[in-house]
């Protein structure tokens, strides 16, 4: 009877976060893993009578924490004519078993992948372990995947502060057994100096994720955007006072959604390699809701992070 009306309680939610997207469910279950004590507690004293209005307040509060969970769609964006305009950009397959897009990340070496903290532990939740999970490469349309360069990630580490919610260090490292080849479809991006400041500036941003707010299926076309950054005192302004925000993010003026998540946000200079500036990390639910900029993990303020992952795991491999 409990776990009866526990599915029952859960329906408008799972209608609500569109869980037929498949990418979404691991997010879901993370979401309400964090409320099962309170929900057997409420299902418990609504029996009795005690509490006629408990679930319904769990159940709100669950909604809200859903309107700030990780995700980061490009809406209105373009599509890519050819993936050499990010041949950095990788897609994390939801599973070994099939290709099924889940979030992106951006090549940073012949065997490492950045991504998105959410993105890692994801992956780890839906398979028991990020580990022989396929990253392809070399990829513009996603239907077809043959001429794609695909590795299995053999090491993973999330950083130690990502706690799984929206302003925590939202950041993941993912080595592979065998090199990428570098070729005009595959070749890894330059990481940015230590803090350094993209304020202001414009940047070009790259990813499968929803193209509609009301989506229900990943961009099979690759899409970008170009958006200005803002910084976190900037980008305060435009979201509620309560937002999660800190120096270690950098806002974009665009609208990402489910699937963009890990996506690289990219500086091209005047002279010089394109920059990673940003992974794709959050943003408030409905994708693109009042033209909020959606939040990106500031690359720069991790770099020293970066490298002592790197040289770690070469110490010990």
């Amino acid at each position: 009877m409990f776990t009866v009306k526990i599915c029952i309680a859960l329906l408008p939610l799972l209608a609500l976060a569109r869980a037929n997207a498949i990418g979404q469910q691991p997010q879901l279950e993370h979401l309400l893993s964090e409320h099962y004590e309170e929900l057997a507690k409420a299902i418990k004293a609504d029996e009795k009578g005690t509490e006629p209005r408990l679930v319904e307040r769990i159940m709100q509060k669950i909604k809200d924490d859903l309107a700030m969970e990780m995700s980061a769609r490009i809406i209105e964006g373009y599509d890519v004519k050819g993936v050499d305009n990010a041949p950095y950009l990788v897609s994390l397959s939801l599973t070994p078993l099939i290709y099924s897009h889940q979030c992106a990340g951006a090549i940073i070496g012949k065997r490492w992948v950045l991504t998105a903290g959410h993105c890692v532990e994801e992956l780890r939740r839906f398979n028991g372990d990020v580990i022989g999970i396929p990253i392809y490469a070399g990829l513009s349309n996603r239907s077809n995947v043959s001429d794609a360069q695909v590795r299995l990630v053999d090491f993973g580490a999330t950083h130690r502060q990502f706690n799984g919610v929206a302003g925590s260090d939202n950041i993941a490292l993912l080595h592979v057994s065998q090199s990428f080849v570098y070729s005009n479809r595959v070749q890894q991006i330059a990481l940015p100096d230590l803090d350094e400041d993209y304020s202001n500036k414009t940047a070009a941003l790259y990813g499968w994720g929803l193209t509609t707010a009301d989506g229900d299926e990943y961009s099979k076309k690759l899409q970008y955007a170009f958006a200005p950054l803002l910084n976190s005192e900037q980008c305060a302004k435009q979201l509620p006072s309560d937002a999660p925000l800190s120096r270690k993010q950098v806002c974009a003026q665009v609208k990402a959604c489910y699937g963009d998540g890990g996506s690289p946000l990219v500086y091209w200079p005047i002279t010089g390699p394109a920059e990673l500036v940003g992974l794709g990390s959050w943003s408030y639910m409905p994708c693109g809701y009042a033209d909020r900029p959606t939040v990106y993990t500031s690359v720069p303020a991790y770099v020293d992070w970066i490298y002592q992952v790197i040289s770690a795991y070469y110490q010990l491999n």
